[in-house]
């Protein structure tokens, strides 16, 4: 093998986040979380990705960060 050879940084991966939690009593949470189910239940995981994303705000928004 001959020529300019470069090495390229490494990638850093990381794990999944934990799947974020509805606070007891929050209707908005369990909202979220129920669409979460369904959306699952029919094969929809871009939805329940989508719906993660939704409660993890709401969880910051609403309760101060709460997971």
């Amino acid at each position: 093998m001959h020529g300019k050879q470069t090495t390229m940084p490494a990638v850093t991966l990381f794990l999944p986040l934990a799947r974020p939690e509805p606070v007891p009593g929050c209707r908005d949470c369990l909202g979220f979380a129920v669409q979460r189910v369904n959306a699952g239940s029919a094969g929809d995981y871009s939805k329940v990705s989508d719906m993660n994303v939704t409660l993890r705000a709401h969880l910051h928004d609403a309760h101060e960060g709460e997971q």
